[in-house]
């Protein structure tokens, strides 16, 4: 695979979506911080599609959604610095490297600041179930979710195709 190697430099729109996303994961990581102790002994650990939960753990657990969001988050953010290696719908070349990998990293950024935008609100209602002052995750949350993934896929997959 002999792509070209090309620094893609970021726009105002690529650096507000890198710090809402990093925004999102100090939410994750401080608000068990600030209720750990709060927390009951057994917390929800996992909500079925219709939003409420349906599965139970240790308070401990609360860790786990912050602790993967940011590896999750770092990691896709690393990704993102080799567009070259992604795959894409058409052959890149010299000349449309730099479009194709822009399309390509914007749509990672959109990606990665959603997910922890996400992991936000799990962990935040999570900790509200198990003290009380939430029900659940709600019942559009997973309706939310897709289209929070699923639009900005088919938005930058449409834009990456090439137009006879």
């Amino acid at each position: 695979m002999d792509r070209p190697k090309i620094k893609i430099e970021k726009d105002v729109l690529d650096v507000f979506l890198e710090t809402l996303g990093l925004a999102f994961i100090i939410i994750i990581l401080v608000l068990p911080i600030v209720y750990y102790n709060q927390l009951p002994e057994k917390i929800p650990t996992h909500f079925g599609a219709d939003g409420t939960a349906d599965d139970f753990g240790s308070k401990s657990s609360i860790w786990l959604l912050p602790i993967l969001g940011t590896v999750m988050f770092f990691g896709l953010f690393m990704l993102n610095k080799y567009p070259h290696i992604f795959n894409y719908p058409q052959k890149i070349t010299a000349e449309n490297a730099k479009k194709q990998y822009q399309n390509a990293t914007k749509l990672i950024r959109f990606l990665n600041t959603s997910i922890a935008l996400v992991f936000a609100y799990i962990t935040y209602s999570t900790i509200n179930v198990a003290i009380g002052k939430q029900s659940g995750l709600g019942s559009y949350f997973l309706i939310a979710f897709l289209v929070l993934i699923f639009i900005p896929i088919f938005y930058f997959l449409y834009r990456s195709i090439p137009k006879k």
